[in-house]
């Protein structure tokens, strides 16, 4: 492997693909105090497809509401605008990313991320102070092994045969023989997507979250959720090894491992409904 092939993929994130522009338009009316219901409805109702994709997960069993949800402005309203916005979020990033064939199993990887985004705000709801970014830090954490993937192929199954062959992490890996990592490409193609600035600290120092500086919290709750996934069989094949329990991350949140423990158990009854869930969006 190449030490620049993982620089020159850090300087080709821009030929990746960008997130929709109504996306930047949903979240910016989601985090608007003053946006009504049919504001956000409105924006999007203009995305035919997504609108789409959004009532068929809206009505799935990971919601199991008892009656029919006929439109979007009332699906925000029986799941609020930050609800309906990790939907968004979620629909736009795995189509945007998972179209292009690969020899990498992405579906895998969804599962993990969907799996991470929801022990994120699992977690955040154990804690005394509000975190904002978890879904979406937690959602996008591994979306640079995808980068990767797509800007150097050879490279990143080279890596990941590496990793198993040595029993290894694929970041211990890609740190030998690049001197960076999968965290640092997810946090340029953050950038790339405009994301807000602790949810780009997040994704980059996830490997080590006590180098956070714009929210550090964010970081540790993503690494924390990262692990929860793991744990409750969520994980991705890229790893030769298993996790080790983040336990910094856990004293730096105040969480116990009781806590902790109880998230992993909700997440382990969940598989069917997120096996749902993705399987709609992968149908679109």
């Amino acid at each position: 492997m190449s030490e620049s092939d993982l620089k020159e993929a850090i300087l080709r994130v821009k030929e990746l693909p960008t997130l929709p522009t109504v996306l930047g338009k949903i979240l910016s009316t989601a985090a608007d105090p003053n946006a009504s219901a049919l504001d956000l409805g409105e924006h999007i109702a203009a995305d035919q497809s997504l609108s789409s994709t959004i009532l068929k997960l809206v009505n799935s069993a990971y919601y199991g509401f008892y009656r029919q949800i006929s439109s979007v402005t009332q699906a925000i309203v029986m799941l609020g605008f930050l609800e309906v916005r990790n939907l968004t979020l979620t629909a736009s990033a795995f189509q945007n990313m998972g179209k292009e064939s690969s020899g990498y199993d992405r579906s895998l990887l969804w599962r993990h991320s969907f799996g991470t985004a929801m022990a994120a705000e699992r977690l955040a709801k154990l804690l005394p102070k509000d975190i904002e970014g978890c879904f979406e830090a937690g959602l996008l954490h591994d979306f640079g092994k995808v980068a990767l993937d797509m800007l150097c192929p050879e490279t990143f199954r080279e890596a990941v045969q590496l990793a198993h062959d040595e029993g290894k992490l694929l970041e211990e890996v890609l740190q030998e023989h690049h001197g960076t990592d999968h965290a640092e490409l997810g946090g340029i193609l953050a950038e790339h997507w405009n994301l807000p600035l602790t949810v780009v600290d997040a994704i980059r120092n996830q490997l080590q979250p006590e180098r956070a500086e714009e929210a550090p919290d964010l970081a540790h709750l993503t690494t924390l959720a990262t692990y929860a996934a793991f744990k409750a069989d969520l994980a991705e094949p890229t790893n030769g090894r298993a996790l080790d329990l983040p336990e910094g991350s856990l004293k730096a949140l105040g969480l116990s491992l009781e806590q902790f423990a109880g998230v992993v158990r909700e997440l382990l009854d969940s598989h069917d409904e997120i096996d749902a869930f993705l399987g709609i969006i992968a149908e679109v």
